[in-house]
């Protein structure tokens, strides 16, 4: 299996084989507390679109943020924190996120495609081991286009536990939480969002991609809202 780490956002469409989407703070970590809460997610990128979605779904949480800020009108924000202390067991949720949810659309001839953070590690890479596919890609969203130093460092600790090291994850967490992005959080008052981003192994599920009805649907193991689109 070759494994990679990758911050270019410039070649997506050329990728064939399994894809990690990392956004660790925070869309990564939202999706996996939303699907471990048992929702289905519908991941969009555009504004509009999220809106639509809702407007034709009354009953499906309408999710998101631009700058870390929750979007007027919305239901939630980006927060895993938040989306934890909620009730999501069998339904759909829309989630549009600054940047871990811009991407989706160009990666339509990688596959599997799987959101991943330190939060699902173990789970996370023994999926990959079972799948065994021929590379893998780790791909650090980083922020507005530039690489962001939580991402590429979760990408960097997830391809060395693949590869079967045991790195430290002490030091780790140490400079997630003296990173930029850990400072612009704690200035929105998300502390809890922090903590949730920075701890290793709190969730077994592994949150999967698959495209039904021209949307993108993550869910566990690839399961997804198709034939099930009801107001839930």
């Amino acid at each position: 299996m070759e494994i990679q780490c990758t911050n270019d956002l410039t070649c997506l469409e050329a990728i064939r084989d399994a894809v990690v989407v990392l956004d660790v703070f925070r869309a990564s970590n939202t999706i996996i507390a939303l699907v471990a809460g048992g929702a289905r997610v519908c991941l969009v990128a555009g504004v509009d679109q999220a809106r639509a979605l809702k407007a034709a779904h009354p009953g499906w949480p309408l999710l998101g943020e631009r700058q870390g800020v929750r979007l007027p009108g919305f239901d939630g924000d980006n927060s895993p924190a938040a989306v934890s202390r909620s009730d999501y067991r069998g339904r759909r949720a829309i989630l549009t996120s600054s940047n871990g949810t811009q991407v989706l659309a160009r990666l339509k001839g990688a596959g599997p495609v799987f959101y991943g953070s330190l939060a699902n590690a173990s789970a996370l890479t023994a999926r990959l081991r079972q799948i065994n596919p021929d590379a893998v890609t780790f791909l650090a969203m980083g922020r507005a286009g530039e690489p962001a130093l939580e991402d590429d460092l979760a990408a960097q600790y997830l391809a060395a536990r693949l590869a079967g090291e045991r790195p430290d994850f002490a030091p780790l967490r140490e400079r997630l939480l003296a990173s930029p992005a850990a400072g612009r959080l704690r200035g929105l008052g998300r502390e809890d969002d922090l903590d949730f981003c920075c701890r290793l192994d709190s969730h077994a599920v592994v949150p999967q991609v698959v495209w039904g009805e021209g949307l993108a649907w993550a869910g566990e193991g690839g399961s997804a809202g198709q034939g099930q689109l009801s107001q839930r």
